[in-house]
């Protein structure tokens, strides 16, 4: 009998065994640890919410997500898995609005939207409105009024949604200026439509073209001087009045 065989054979054994019993460890913590993701207690399904939209429509948007679980088959609504951030990116992309999400241990996610004042009205070419924050932000969606509340902006932004952008910085500087100068000549703005330059149609049914670059203060108070030298009484004729060019001003009466 070959008496090393034996051994290295006697060797393999024990070696094999050990390695199924590690083998058989690591499965089991393995299976442990997946089991831990799926324990009731640590699983999100308490949903607290502001009255900004009712709770059913709320719940109806996020359950669905909360019930699904990852590629690892691991529900995505264990509290130590969970990223707060994925549902307000669902809220965002459903047009739910913009909101801010917590986890609150063990069980309990809290859904909060801010208020937000409305300064303007941006409506799609397929007629989908939307209110627009200061900061120039869809933040939520707007019913189609007869009369806006607000100034409807008109941009060459296409497809936005809630959560986008439809302002850039520079024109939203320029608008806040310009609203403010509109407001204390006592003219109400309708309707702004932004291209290579910026139109306000005013309620009185004329309107104003300015350049974008436009030194907003000087402008107005042209304009200002302009109502009250040379169109005076004749405003309810006034069809449009064209200051885009430095130190020059073009109107044109019914």
């Amino acid at each position: 009998m070959d008496l090393n065989r034996h051994y290295r054979k006697r060797r393999r054994a024990v070696f094999l065994k050990k390695l199924g019993r590690i083998g058989g460890i690591l499965v089991s913590i393995l299976l442990m640890s997946w089991g831990f993701f799926w324990i009731p207690y640590f699983r999100i399904t308490n949903i607290v919410a502001d009255d900004y939209i009712p709770g059913s429509e709320l719940e109806q948007a996020i359950s669905p997500y909360l019930a699904s679980v990852n590629k690892f088959w691991v529900p995505q609504n264990n509290y130590f898995l969970f990223d707060p951030d994925s549902i307000v990116e669902l809220l965002k992309n459903n047009e739910i609005g913009i909101a801010t999400a917590d986890k609150k241990f063990p069980k309990t996610l809290e859904v909060k939207f801010p208020d937000t004042e409305p300064w303007l009205i941006y409506c799609h070419t397929d007629e989908k409105c939307y209110y627009v924050s200061p900061s120039g932000f869809l933040t939520d969606s707007a019913p189609r009024f007869s009369e806006n509340p607000l100034p409807r902006v008109i941009t060459q932004s296409t497809g936005e949604k809630i959560g986008g952008s439809v302002l850039m910085d520079d024109e939203i500087l320029l608008l806040k200026s310009a609203l403010t100068e509109w407001k204390t000549l006592g003219i109400t703005v309708k309707e702004i439509t932004i291209a290579k330059d910026i139109r306000f149609s005013t309620k009185e049914n004329w309107y104003l073209l300015i350049d974008k670059t436009a030194d907003v203060k000087k402008t107005f108070a042209d304009l200002n001087l302009l109502l009250l030298q040379k169109i005076k009484n004749n405003r309810v004729n006034l069809e449009y009045i064209d200051m885009r060019f430095e130190n020059k001003a073009f109107y044109k009466l019914h």
